[in-house]
Order: structure tokens, then C-alpha cells, then sequence
């Protein structure tokens, strides 16, 4: 009979869109994440089927000041696609927490934050713990999406713009056009603002919403969407190597913060 022992077990599970799920955990093992940083990742084995299973690793999506653990991962295998079914007082066993890809981020004044997809699990732990510490950074966030229903922490960022310095750049490259918004989009970058932009992230979509080239940029998304980030980045003179790149694949714990099987 396999060994159950575990110091977490799940709390709830809340599904955010239609490929994305939420999952909360915490127990007697928290004590090991009571000094982790925001962006962080961990790796965790869920028991199930009277077995644990492999180690799969995923970004911690809550602020540092969070009671409960909190991963939010979109559906991309076997693994993944089980985690909605996943009930309440399910053992989870977690190591970590791994990852130095935010670190020192509260003390960056200007930041700008691009995201590809899943990969803005980290920047939402990041503005988590901003709202809990009363931050005053000013920050810019490009969300590169699909369309606006794959944009799952919408409703919560529009939030956030009314309580942080932050711009958020919704950037959708398979939004049709009768699905478009009407509005005019925003060019300029102020705090407290939505903004709409239709295709792939460009140097123009930058150049409309910079405020300043001296930000602290942070980068997370695939691999592929990294390197043609970083080319339209160096069109607006942004050096490429000054940019902080997160990976978000998956790999043999504890290099990457999310995963892709």
C-alpha cells in the first residue's frame, strides 16, 4: 500500500476559464514557504488512484503574504488536464519553493512586465503582493493572449488598476474583427488604464505604451514568443540582454515555473 503522508492537502479548486484552473493547498508544511518570494515556482505530487504521481512544477500564483498556496495552470497534457477534477483534502506533496526570476522586484520604481499567456502566473503573484505591501511602482503589463476569453485574470487586473500604478496591455491575435472593442485604443500609458491591441506583440504596440526605455523589463512566455519579444524590444532600442527572461516549459524540476507537456 502506497505511503499517503503528506503536509498539504488541497483547499479548493476554482476554474478560471475554459483551460485554466486554480488550485489551493496548504497544511502543517507551509512553514517551509513562510519566506518565498513573489514569482516563485514549486514542484507538486498530487495523490491519486492510490499512488502518488510524477513531480510536476508550476508557478506559486499568490502573493508571498498568502495563508494558502495557490498554482494556476492551463490545461496541456494528461497531467494538467486532471487538475479541475481534483477534489478538496486531496494529499499534495510540494517542494520548492524554487526561482530567482522576480527577485528585488519591489525596489525596480518603473517596471514592464510581458506576458505570454499562462506565463503572467508570476507577474499576478507579483501584483498580489504589491496590493498586500501598498506598492507605489509604476507598471506596465503586456498580456499576449488569443482572444479575450483566454485573458482568464482579466476581471482581476481591471481591479488592480484602480488600486496599483498599473497600465495593462491586452495584446489579442485571433480576436475577429466583429468581436473587436469599438472604443478608441489608449496610446497613452498613465496608471489606471486598460488598453486593447490586435495582433502579436510589435515594437509599435511598445512604442504606444512605454512610458520610458529605463524600466526594469521582466519577460515569461515560450520560448519562441521570448526571442520575437526580445527582436521588437531591440526595434525601440531596448537592449535584450538587459531584459529578465523567465521560461515557461516543462523541464525536470526545479528549472522551470510552469509547465508544458
Amino acid at each position: 500500500m502506497t505511503e499517503t503522508k503528506s503536509g498539504l492537502t488541497v483547499l479548493k479548486v476554482d476554474k478560471e476559464n475554459h483551460d485554466t484552473t486554480s488550485i489551493y493547498f496548504a497544511g502543517p508544511d507551509m512553514e517551509r514557504f513562510k519566506n518565498r518570494e513573489a514569482g516563485q515556482f514549486a514542484s507538486i505530487r498530487v495523490f491519486r488512484d492510490g499512488q502518488w504521481s510524477e513531480p510536476h512544477p508550476f508557478t506559486l500564483s499568490c502573493a508571498p503574504e498568502d495563508d494558502a498556496l495557490r498554482m494556476t495552470i492551463k490545461r496541456s497534457g494528461e497531467f494538467t488536464s486532471a487538475i479541475p477534477e481534483i477534489v478538496p483534502g486531496t494529499p499534495i506533496q510540494c517542494a520548492g519553493p524554487f526561482g530567482q526570476f522576480c527577485r528585488g522586484i519591489d525596489a525596480d520604481k518603473e517596471i514592464v512586465m510581458i506576458a505570454g499567456g499562462v506565463g503572467i502566473t508570476p507577474f499576478l503573484s507579483v501584483l498580489r503582493h504589491f496590493v498586500d505591501i501598498g506598492a507605489d511602482n509604476d507598471v506596465v503589463l503586456f498580456w499576449a493572449n488569443k482572444t479575450q476569453a483566454d485573458a482568464f485574470a482579466a476581471a482581476e487586473l481591471e481591479e488592480l488598476t484602480r488600486t496599483l500604478k498599473l497600465h495593462v496591455v491586452h495584446a489579442l491575435s485571433r480576436t475577429p474583427e466583429a468581436e473587436r472593442k469599438t472604443a478608441p485604443v489608449f496610446t497613452d500609458s498613465r496608471p489606471g488604464r486598460i488598453s486593447h491591441e490586435y495582433g502579436r506583440l510589435s515594437h509599435e504596440m511598445f512604442q504606444r505604451h512605454l512610458r520610458t526605455r529605463q524600466a526594469a523589463f521582466y519577460l515569461c512566455g515560450p520560448p519562441p514568443m521570448q526571442q520575437a519579444v526580445l527582436d521588437e524590444l531591440g526595434k525601440c532600442g531596448i537592449d535584450p540582454a538587459a531584459v529578465r527572461k523567465e521560461a515557461f516549459v516543462f523541464a525536470s524540476p526545479p528549472k522551470p515555473t510552469g509547465s508544458k507537456e
